[in-house]
Protein backbone atom coordinates (compact mmCIF):
# COMPACT_ATOMS: atom_id res chain seq x y z
CA UNK A 1 0.00 0.00 0.00
CA UNK A 2 1.60 3.50 -0.73
CA UNK A 3 0.65 6.08 1.34
CA UNK A 4 1.51 10.23 0.32
CA UNK A 5 3.78 11.92 2.21
CA UNK A 6 3.21 15.68 3.04
CA UNK A 7 6.67 17.53 2.29
CA UNK A 8 7.37 17.90 6.59
CA UNK A 9 7.04 14.47 6.95
CA UNK A 10 9.04 13.20 3.61
CA UNK A 11 12.00 15.62 5.20
CA UNK A 12 11.96 14.08 8.33
CA UNK A 13 11.58 10.79 6.93
CA UNK A 14 14.83 12.08 5.04
CA UNK A 15 16.75 13.13 8.10
CA UNK A 16 16.19 9.91 10.16
CA UNK A 17 17.36 7.63 7.55
CA UNK A 18 20.50 9.49 7.78
CA UNK A 19 20.74 9.89 11.09
CA UNK A 20 19.26 12.94 11.96
CA UNK A 21 17.00 14.07 14.42
CA UNK A 22 13.75 14.44 12.65
CA UNK A 23 13.59 18.62 13.93
CA UNK A 24 16.74 20.42 14.16
CA UNK A 25 17.34 21.02 18.23
CA UNK A 26 19.17 24.25 17.14
CA UNK A 27 15.83 25.99 15.38
CA UNK A 28 14.42 28.61 17.22
CA UNK A 29 10.73 29.49 17.40
CA UNK A 30 11.29 33.37 17.90
CA UNK A 31 12.24 35.18 14.91
CA UNK A 32 15.64 36.72 15.07
CA UNK A 33 15.90 40.33 14.38
CA UNK A 34 19.19 41.75 12.44
CA UNK A 35 21.46 43.63 14.85
CA UNK A 36 20.89 47.19 14.56
CA UNK A 37 23.73 48.23 13.07
CA UNK A 38 23.11 51.83 12.07
CA UNK A 39 22.21 52.56 15.47
CA UNK A 40 25.42 51.50 16.87
CA UNK A 41 27.15 53.16 14.19
CA UNK A 42 25.84 56.36 15.55
CA UNK A 43 26.24 55.60 19.09
CA UNK A 44 30.05 55.08 18.50
CA UNK A 45 30.60 58.73 16.43
CA UNK A 46 28.94 60.51 19.12
CA UNK A 47 30.96 58.59 21.43
CA UNK A 48 33.78 60.16 19.14
CA UNK A 49 32.66 63.72 19.68
CA UNK A 50 31.91 63.14 23.06
CA UNK A 51 35.76 62.37 23.73
CA UNK A 52 37.02 64.89 21.59
CA UNK A 53 34.94 67.57 23.62
CA UNK A 54 36.18 66.70 26.86
CA UNK A 55 39.75 66.58 25.69
CA UNK A 56 39.45 69.91 24.03
CA UNK A 57 38.09 71.43 27.15
CA UNK A 58 40.39 69.61 29.27
CA UNK A 59 43.00 70.78 27.35
CA UNK A 60 42.12 74.54 27.37
CA UNK A 61 41.79 74.77 31.01
CA UNK A 62 45.46 73.03 31.48
CA UNK A 63 46.12 76.52 28.86
CA UNK A 64 44.62 78.91 30.70
CA UNK A 65 45.97 77.32 34.42
CA UNK A 66 49.28 77.42 33.10
CA UNK A 67 49.14 81.23 30.50
CA UNK A 68 49.90 84.11 32.60
CA UNK A 69 47.10 87.02 33.52
CA UNK A 70 46.87 89.01 30.77
CA UNK A 71 45.46 92.13 32.98
CA UNK A 72 48.31 94.40 34.28
CA UNK A 73 49.14 94.31 37.82
CA UNK A 74 47.73 97.66 39.72
CA UNK A 75 50.85 100.83 39.45
CA UNK A 76 51.82 101.74 42.71
CA UNK A 77 49.81 105.25 43.81
CA UNK A 78 51.96 108.25 42.88
CA UNK A 79 53.09 110.17 46.41
CA UNK A 80 50.51 112.96 47.58
CA UNK A 81 51.48 116.60 47.66
CA UNK A 82 50.02 117.36 51.10
CA UNK A 83 52.21 120.59 51.68
CA UNK A 84 53.94 122.91 49.21
CA UNK A 85 55.17 126.81 50.58
CA UNK A 86 57.61 128.79 48.42
CA UNK A 87 57.76 131.20 51.44
CA UNK A 88 56.81 134.24 48.40
CA UNK A 89 53.45 133.98 50.75
CA UNK A 90 54.07 131.37 53.61
CA UNK A 91 51.04 129.81 55.12
CA UNK A 92 53.33 127.48 57.22
CA UNK A 93 53.53 129.23 60.90
CA UNK A 94 57.21 128.96 61.38
CA UNK A 95 58.41 130.24 64.37
CA UNK A 96 59.25 133.76 64.12
CA UNK A 97 61.31 135.76 66.88
CA UNK A 98 64.87 137.01 68.09
CA UNK A 99 67.00 136.86 71.29
CA UNK A 100 69.69 139.07 71.20
CA UNK A 101 73.00 137.91 70.63
CA UNK A 102 71.94 134.39 70.20
CA UNK A 103 69.44 133.77 67.41
CA UNK A 104 66.80 134.77 64.76
CA UNK A 105 64.37 133.32 62.62
CA UNK A 106 61.73 134.45 60.22
CA UNK A 107 60.82 135.60 56.57
CA UNK A 108 62.70 137.63 54.35
CA UNK A 109 62.99 137.99 50.34
CA UNK A 110 60.84 135.00 49.82
CA UNK A 111 62.90 132.80 51.90
CA UNK A 112 63.01 131.00 55.74
CA UNK A 113 65.66 132.13 57.78
CA UNK A 114 67.75 130.69 60.76
CA UNK A 115 70.59 133.10 61.93
CA UNK A 116 72.68 131.95 64.58
CA UNK A 117 74.90 134.57 66.10
CA UNK A 118 75.98 132.36 69.01
CA UNK A 119 78.37 129.01 69.12
CA UNK A 120 76.98 126.16 70.37
CA UNK A 121 73.01 127.42 70.00
CA UNK A 122 70.50 124.86 68.21
CA UNK A 123 67.36 126.81 67.43
CA UNK A 124 64.45 125.08 64.86
CA UNK A 125 61.08 125.40 64.05
CA UNK A 126 58.53 122.98 63.51
CA UNK A 127 56.17 122.51 60.45
CA UNK A 128 53.31 120.99 62.31
CA UNK A 129 52.66 117.44 60.23
CA UNK A 130 51.70 115.84 63.57
CA UNK A 131 48.79 113.50 61.59
CA UNK A 132 51.13 112.55 59.14
CA UNK A 133 53.42 109.40 60.42
CA UNK A 134 54.62 108.34 56.19
CA UNK A 135 56.40 110.98 54.50
CA UNK A 136 58.63 112.42 52.29
CA UNK A 137 59.80 116.20 53.09
CA UNK A 138 61.85 117.79 50.32
CA UNK A 139 63.41 121.33 50.97
CA UNK A 140 66.17 123.48 49.17
CA UNK A 141 68.90 124.84 52.09
CA UNK A 142 72.00 127.24 51.62
CA UNK A 143 74.34 128.48 54.19
CA UNK A 144 76.32 131.68 54.49
CA UNK A 145 78.77 132.07 57.13
CA UNK A 146 80.39 134.95 59.26
CA UNK A 147 83.25 136.57 57.56
CA UNK A 148 84.18 137.44 60.74
CA UNK A 149 85.91 133.92 61.31
CA UNK A 150 89.14 134.80 59.51
CA UNK A 151 89.86 132.34 56.51
CA UNK A 152 87.19 129.92 57.53
CA UNK A 153 83.79 131.26 56.34
CA UNK A 154 80.56 129.36 58.11
CA UNK A 155 82.75 127.37 60.04
CA UNK A 156 80.87 124.89 62.62
CA UNK A 157 77.96 126.31 61.54
CA UNK A 158 75.16 123.87 59.93
CA UNK A 159 71.63 123.63 58.87
CA UNK A 160 69.49 120.97 60.02
CA UNK A 161 66.02 118.68 59.70
CA UNK A 162 64.98 117.31 63.34
CA UNK A 163 62.45 114.10 62.22
CA UNK A 164 60.56 112.27 64.67
CA UNK A 165 60.16 115.41 66.90
CA UNK A 166 58.47 114.46 70.11
CA UNK A 167 59.03 117.28 72.04
CA UNK A 168 62.61 118.97 73.21
CA UNK A 169 64.33 116.48 74.32
CA UNK A 170 63.05 113.10 71.64
CA UNK A 171 64.02 114.24 67.99
CA UNK A 172 66.53 113.18 65.36
CA UNK A 173 68.93 115.62 63.79
CA UNK A 174 69.92 115.41 60.65
CA UNK A 175 73.00 118.33 60.09
CA UNK A 176 74.69 119.89 57.13
CA UNK A 177 77.47 122.21 57.36
CA UNK A 178 78.80 124.76 54.52
CA UNK A 179 81.95 122.54 54.22
CA UNK A 180 79.99 119.37 52.53
CA UNK A 181 79.49 117.32 56.05
CA UNK A 182 76.74 115.43 57.57
CA UNK A 183 76.16 114.28 60.90
CA UNK A 184 73.17 112.35 62.33
CA UNK A 185 72.56 112.38 65.79
CA UNK A 186 69.71 110.76 68.24
CA UNK A 187 68.40 112.65 71.26
CA UNK A 188 66.48 110.49 73.77
CA UNK A 189 64.92 111.82 77.00
CA UNK A 190 67.89 114.57 76.95
CA UNK A 191 70.86 111.64 76.03
CA UNK A 192 72.55 112.70 72.72
CA UNK A 193 73.87 110.11 70.93
CA UNK A 194 76.06 110.44 67.77
CA UNK A 195 74.83 108.12 64.87
CA UNK A 196 77.20 109.29 62.50
CA UNK A 197 79.86 111.73 62.87
CA UNK A 198 80.69 114.65 60.79
CA UNK A 199 81.72 112.73 57.16
CA UNK A 200 82.42 114.71 54.08
CA UNK A 201 80.42 113.76 51.12
CA UNK A 202 81.00 114.64 47.44
CA UNK A 203 77.42 115.31 47.44
CA UNK A 204 77.24 118.48 49.37
CA UNK A 205 77.71 121.77 48.15
CA UNK A 206 79.68 124.58 49.78
CA UNK A 207 78.89 128.17 51.17
CA UNK A 208 76.35 130.11 49.13
CA UNK A 209 75.15 127.10 47.38
CA UNK A 210 71.73 125.26 47.59
CA UNK A 211 71.58 121.64 48.99
CA UNK A 212 68.19 119.71 48.02
CA UNK A 213 67.69 117.73 51.25
CA UNK A 214 64.86 115.16 51.32
CA UNK A 215 63.88 113.21 54.28
CA UNK A 216 62.00 110.17 53.88
CA UNK A 217 59.88 108.16 57.14
CA UNK A 218 58.05 105.04 55.89
CA UNK A 219 57.44 103.95 59.42
CA UNK A 220 60.16 101.35 59.56
CA UNK A 221 62.99 103.67 58.21
CA UNK A 222 64.20 107.06 57.95
CA UNK A 223 66.79 107.75 54.97
CA UNK A 224 68.51 111.11 54.57
CA UNK A 225 69.22 112.18 51.04
CA UNK A 226 71.51 115.16 49.91
CA UNK A 227 71.12 116.14 46.33
CA UNK A 228 69.75 112.60 45.02
CA UNK A 229 72.46 110.71 47.18
CA UNK A 230 71.20 108.31 50.16
CA UNK A 231 73.81 109.93 53.01
CA UNK A 232 72.18 107.76 55.61
CA UNK A 233 69.85 105.20 56.71
CA UNK A 234 67.79 105.02 60.24
CA UNK A 235 66.97 101.11 60.04
CA UNK A 236 65.43 100.80 63.58
CA UNK A 237 63.87 103.64 64.71
CA UNK A 238 63.47 104.57 68.41
CA UNK A 239 61.56 107.03 68.48
CA UNK A 240 57.68 106.88 67.68
CA UNK A 241 56.39 109.15 64.60
CA UNK A 242 56.24 112.37 65.10
CA UNK A 243 56.69 116.42 63.75
CA UNK A 244 59.19 117.63 61.81
CA UNK A 245 61.40 120.76 62.00
CA UNK A 246 63.47 123.44 60.12
CA UNK A 247 66.64 124.43 62.04
CA UNK A 248 70.17 125.93 61.89
CA UNK A 249 72.83 126.07 64.98
CA UNK A 250 76.71 126.19 65.21
CA UNK A 251 79.42 124.44 67.30
CA UNK A 252 82.03 125.85 68.93
CA UNK A 253 82.80 127.88 66.63
CA UNK A 254 81.72 130.44 64.12
CA UNK A 255 77.80 131.69 62.94
CA UNK A 256 75.67 130.64 60.03
CA UNK A 257 72.67 131.98 58.61
CA UNK A 258 70.54 128.76 57.36
CA UNK A 259 68.56 129.52 54.51
CA UNK A 260 65.43 127.41 53.35
CA UNK A 261 64.24 128.59 50.00
CA UNK A 262 60.91 126.07 49.77
CA UNK A 263 59.66 123.40 51.41
CA UNK A 264 57.24 120.38 50.44
CA UNK A 265 55.67 117.17 52.02
CA UNK A 266 54.45 114.42 49.96
CA UNK A 267 52.30 111.21 51.86
CA UNK A 268 54.85 108.45 51.04
CA UNK A 269 52.55 105.32 50.01
CA UNK A 270 53.17 101.92 51.75
CA UNK A 271 55.42 101.33 48.72
CA UNK A 272 59.09 102.41 49.23
CA UNK A 273 59.61 105.47 47.13
CA UNK A 274 62.75 105.17 44.19
CA UNK A 275 65.46 107.68 45.41
CA UNK A 276 64.60 110.80 44.48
Amino acid sequence: MTTSLSPEEERARKREAIGLDARRPTARNEVQRPPESGRKRNLGWWAVFLMLVVGAATAWMLYDATEPANSAAPADPAPHLILDDDFTRPHLDLGTGRVEGQWDSGFADGVYRIQIQQPGNLTWSTLGLVNVSTYRLETALTLDGDSAVEGNPALLGYGALLVRYNNERNFYLFSVDAQGSYQVQLQRQEIWQILQPWTASSALRGVGDDNRLVIEDDGSEIRFFANGELLYTVTDPRLPAGDVALGGGARSQGTVSARFDWVRVFALPAATLPPP
